[in-house]
């Protein structure tokens, strides 16, 4: 496994929080990044204010992850 750190934008239901956040958030990842193989959120840190154009209504977080992008070691920093 190659663990690398990413940082992106993350969209989730407003109305989560502890382990279901998380996961969700893990979720939005894996599907706009289907080359990962393991995605673990290490801090999500909300951004001001809600997406209502999306049901059920979401927030954006910052999120920092560690994610294996099935590379191996060709491709650690």
């Amino acid at each position: 496994m190659s663990w690398r750190r990413y940082e992106e934008r993350a969209l989730a239901d407003t109305a989560l929080t502890g382990d279901a956040l998380l996961a969700e958030l893990e979720g939005y990842i894996r599907v706009h990044n289907p080359h990962l193989t393991d995605v673990r959120v290490e801090q999500a840190i909300a951004t001001e204010g809600d997406d209502t154009r999306v049901r059920p209504p979401g927030r954006w977080y910052e999120v920092t992850y560690l994610a294996d992008d099935g590379q191996g070691h060709a491709s650690a920093p």
